[in-house]
Parts: C-alpha cells; sequence; structure tokens
C-alpha cells in the first residue's frame, strides 16, 4: 500500500504548476467580451416568434396567478350575521363617541394647549377604523382584522377619556351659561 501511496504522491509532485494552451486565446475571449448576447440564427420571425411566446406565458402565469392569490370570497348569505355584527358594533361605538363629545362640550378641553396632539391621535384612528372597517365589509371572517378594528375603537374612546382630564385654559372664548 505505501509503494502505490508514494507513487501517486511522486506522480502529483511531477506534476506541472500551471498549463499553458497551445495558443493565445485571448483574442477569441476579448471578441466575446464585446459581442451583442443576441443568438445570429434567432433573426427576424424566430426572434418575434420568441417574445411573442414568452409575452404569452408571462400573461397566462399573471391571469393564473391572480385567480389562485386572491382570497375565495363567501358567499354574502354566509357572512351576512358577521356583516350585522359588525354593523351593530359600529352603531354602538358611534353612540359611545356621541356620548364622550357631549360632555367634552362642556368641559371645552380643545382650548388646552396639549390638545393638539391628542385630536390628531384621534382623527388618524378614526380613518384607520373607517379603512379596517371597509375592509372586514369585504372579509368579515379575517381575524385579525377584527382584533385591529376593535383595537382602534378602544383607543379612540381612551383618548377622548384622555382629552376630557387635559388641563382647561382660562382663557376660552365666550362665556358658557
Amino acid at each position: 500500500m505505501d509503494s502505490k501511496g508514494s507513487k501517486l504522491d511522486d506522480l502529483v509532485a511531477n506534476l506541472p504548476r500551471e498549463m499553458t494552451p497551445e495558443h493565445d486565446l485571448w483574442g477569441n475571449i476579448d471578441k466575446r467580451l464585446d459581442a451583442p448576447i443576441s443568438n445570429p440564427g434567432m433573426r427576424g420571425k424566430g426572434h418575434l416568434w420568441r417574445n411573442a411566446a414568452l409575452a404569452g406565458v408571462l400573461l397566462t402565469a399573471l391571469l393564473l396567478g391572480q385567480n389562485y392569490m386572491t382570497p375565495d370570497l363567501q358567499p354574502i348569505e354566509t357572512n351576512a350575521p358577521l356583516i350585522n355584527t359588525l354593523a351593530e358594533i359600529k352603531f354602538q361605538h358611534d353612540m359611545q363617541i356621541a356620548q364622550l363629545q357631549q360632555a367634552s362640550a362642556l368641559v371645552n378641553w380643545r382650548s388646552s394647549q396639549y390638545s393638539s396632539p391628542v385630536e390628531t391621535g384621534i382623527e388618524q384612528l378614526r380613518e384607520a377604523a373607517r379603512q379596517l372597517y371597509e375592509s372586514l365589509q369585504r372579509n368579515p371572517t379575517d381575524k385579525q382584522l377584527w382584533q385591529l378594528w376593535l383595537w382602534t375603537q378602544h383607543r379612540e374612546i381612551e383618548l377622548l377619556r384622555q382629552g376630557q382630564k387635559l388641563p382647561v385654559s382660562q382663557h376660552s372664548q365666550g362665556a358658557t351659561i
């Protein structure tokens, strides 16, 4: 075994460290670097046919992807109880907001110097809740949308209550009776 191993080691040691080609190859390589990528045999109708086939495949993939990637919406009849529940929750929330706004009219917390960030937050939450409500009407079985929508409503009520606790400016316009 040692004689075969040493014989192999001797052969490997005697191999040249570099191999040189029989003739200079750089000239052909340099010409290919600057050459266009298109195949010279694919000119005319073949080139046009390939582009049309590629466009057809992409269009087919797009249409199939659109059909399979869009969620199947359940018929309205099966989602009717969820949509009714959604509308009932929205109505109850709107009633709570109306009550809080009546109370805030008596306090006049909007005259506070700190009311601007609270007002901005409330408006942003209302816009987000509106968009979530529209999404839930289209897909009422999405649990994450439900959770997010309920959170925005809860947070809006919290901000209104926090706004009522803001210090009120004594230099407000007009008198309250």
